[in-house]
């Protein structure tokens, strides 16, 4: 009766200590593929946060230089830039909006522009409010395949300011922005001057 007792306490045999190993290692295993995806997936999601709040950053600019925008009353022979005016390049591909913008409290009126061009969008200051001097140039957003303005009047919905024949000192009733990110689609922006 002894030899049954040594044998049921005699501890682990290498059988059961091999296969408690192997489930250790699927375990860890599991755990360190879990901890990986998770780490991967934090990462994703905080460069997702960085673009979306860099593109409401972006927007949120543009939309208070457009608000600010003023037009002062110019006689009809006048050759002083337009308070609006939407030049594009040759080719159709590249654009920069150019506005009179009231500063900051004592500053007075500024020339202010948004530039679309190799994929960027820079938001531009000039110090005075031809734009004779050289600008500021200051990076709003990245990554961007088009830019698209709209100018809105009550009678048209035009891709091009000032339009045919208007003062200089003419402002549309509506601005829209349409912006066409890879990552994001398109993102459309109206904003309402009067």
């Amino acid at each position: 009766m002894n030899a049954p007792l040594r044998k049921a306490a005699g501890g682990m045999t290498l059988i059961e200590l091999l296969v408690a190993l192997a489930l250790f290692s699927v375990l860890g295993m599991l755990t360190w593929r879990a901890t990986a995806q998770m780490i991967d997936t934090q990462t994703r999601v905080s460069t997702e946060i960085e673009r979306w709040r860099s593109i409401a950053r972006a927007v949120h600019q543009i939309e208070l230089e457009i608000l600010q925008i003023a037009a002062p009353a110019l006689p009809a022979t006048s050759t002083v830039s337009p308070a609006l005016a939407l030049l594009r390049s040759a080719d159709g591909g590249d654009s920069e909006l150019r506005l009179i913008a009231l500063g900051g409290e004592g500053e007075g009126a500024r020339r202010v522009g948004f530039r679309f061009s190799n994929a960027r969008l820079e938001w531009l200051i000039w110090p005075d409010r031809e734009a004779l001097g050289k600008a500021e140039i200051f990076p709003l957003l990245n990554h961007v395949e088009a830019v698209r303005w709209h100018f809105i009047t009550k009678d048209v919905r035009s891709d091009q300011w000032p339009l045919e024949g208007a003062k200089g000192d003419a402002l549309p009733t509506a601005i829209e922005l349409e912006l066409d990110l890879p990552d994001a689609g398109t993102i459309t922006r109206l904003f309402a001057l009067r």
